[in-house]
This record gives C-alpha cells, sequence and structure tokens, in this order.
C-alpha cells in the first residue's frame, strides 16, 4: 500500500505582509524625507524672500532720484542757456546803437568842422592873388645892356572854346650884336576846383612840348595854342627867356589872364 504524503504549501500570506510592511515604512520613511525638503525649502524661501524682494525696490528709488537730479541740472542749463542767449541779444543791440551813435557823432563833426572852414576862393578871372609861388630863377641886371627884353604880349581866344592863342615877342636890349639861342618858357596860373594850381607849358601844349626854341639876331615873334583842361579858371600868364651862355641875362614878364578878340 502506498502512503502517501501530504504536502503543506508555504504560508504565502505572511510573506506579503512582511514585504507590505517594509514596502509602507519605505513609503513613509520618503514621505517624511518630501516633507523635511519642502519644509525647509519655504523656511530658506521665507527667510530670503524680504531681501530680495526689497533690493529691486531700493534700487528703483536710488534710479529715480538719479533720473530726477539729472532732470533738473538739465533744466537748470536750459534756463542758464537761454539766459546767455538773452544776454548776447542784449550785447548785439547794444553794441549796434553804439555802432550807429558813434558814426552819428562823426558825421555831426565832420559837417562843424566843414561850416567852420572858410568858403573856397571863386573861380573866376578876378579872384585875389594865391599864394606866393614860387618864380623861375632869372638873373636879371638893369644896368647891362644886353639883357633880354619881353613885349607885346597877349592872349586871344580862338574858335575852340578851351583853346587859347599867346604871342609875344622876345629881343635884345642894348647894343649886342650876336645872335641868341636858349628856350622859352610858357605857364599858366589859376584856378582848379578851388585849389590854385600851375600848369607848365607841356601841360598845355597840343604836342606836349615843354619849351619853345629860341633864336634871333634882333627879334623873334612867338605865337603858340595853349589847351585849357575843363574846370580850369586861369588868372595869369608867366613867360621868361632863357638864353644859352653867359652873354645875355633873360628876363621874365607875367600879365593877367585877358584875351581879346
Amino acid at each position: 500500500m502506498i502512503v502517501r504524503k501530504k504536502i503543506v504549501a508555504p504560508v504565502t500570506p505572511r510573506i506579503v505582509q512582511a514585504n507590505s510592511g517594509q514596502r509602507f515604512l519605505r513609503y513613509a520613511l520618503l514621505f517624511c524625507a518630501l516633507l523635511l525638503v519642502a519644509w525647509f525649502s519655504y523656511d530658506y524661501g521665507r527667510s530670503q524672500a524680504p531681501a530680495n524682494g526689497e533690493a529691486p525696490i531700493a534700487q528703483s528709488g536710488e534710479s529715480e532720484q538719479a533720473i530726477t537730479e539729472l532732470e533738473q541740472e538739465r533744466d537748470t542749463l536750459r534756463q542758464q542757456f537761454a539766459e546767455l542767449q538773452q544776454s548776447m541779444k542784449q550785447t548785439r543791440q547794444d553794441l549796434v546803437a553804439a555802432q550807429a551813435r558813434i558814426q552819428s557823432l562823426q558825421q555831426a563833426e565832420s559837417s562843424q568842422r566843414e561850416a567852420s572852414q572858410p568858403a573856397p576862393a571863386p573861380t573866376s578871372a578876378l579872384q585875389p592873388e594865391p599864394a606866393p609861388e614860387p618864380e623861375p630863377v632869372t638873373t636879371v641886371s638893369e644896368a647891362a645892356n644886353n639883357t633880354l627884353k619881353l613885349e607885346n604880349v597877349h592872349i586871344e581866344a580862338t574858335q575852340s572854346e578851351n583853346v587859347f592863342r599867346i604871342g609875344f615877342s622876345v629881343m635884345q636890349d642894348g647894343v649886342g650884336s650876336g645872335r641868341v639861342t636858349g628856350t622859352i618858357w610858357i605857364a599858366v596860373n589859376g584856378f582848379s576846383d578851388g585849389e590854385p594850381r600851375r600848369l607848365s607849358f607841356k601841360r598845355l601844349s597840343p604836342d606836349r612840348r615843354s619849351y619853345v626854341k629860341m633864336g634871333f639876331d634882333l627879334q623873334q615873334d612867338v605865337t603858340e595854342d595853349v589847351v585849357l583842361p575843363e574846370n580850369f579858371h586861369p588868372k595869369n600868364v608867366l613867360i621868361e627867356a632863357k638864353p644859352y651862355g653867359d652873354d645875355y641875362t633873360g628876363t621874365a614878364v607875367k600879365i593877367d589872364w585877358f584875351t581879346a578878340g
């Protein structure tokens, strides 16, 4: 007879219970760890939040104060610039007024000077004798018998308004018998724009000669045309005969400007 042995199965519930308890304990420890981490995180955040929260506020307040100060400085500079522009404008106005005043005073002074000066001499043939003019140097000896003479000096008008003809004769005054050679100089004294002026023969002669050639034995008759410039008023004419050498003595004559014909 075969004896059958009963096989008893292992108690599984205990093993399951043991595994469940360990797992529960593990979960509990993990949960506690999470709680601790959460707590420490909360506590750290609470302790740091006020400091971190006040920094931006403080920084924002400092920035606003700096901006306010810069704006005030900007407004001050703008005001100073406006005052400077106004001052420059006023200075320019004062300078213009001063220049106008100086110009007015100068004009008034110039007018007073002109009023205090004597009126210019009339430009007519009847004007008084101007200041003494340097006369050509001429050596004249009344006692000498070989002194030249200038006679028959006259001035004639021509068909041209400013052209005049001057005539005269130069001759020996004595018993001289030699030929006389030399030069004859002519000049006209008068006024131009109220000022005394002397015009030489070179200035008046149509061909711009400086003098008239002189050469004769007893007498030489001379006729020369002169052209007076515009606005020139003649007063007298000066004629001078200058012989070469020492055998004869020269002479000069001045007559008032009077035209015949």
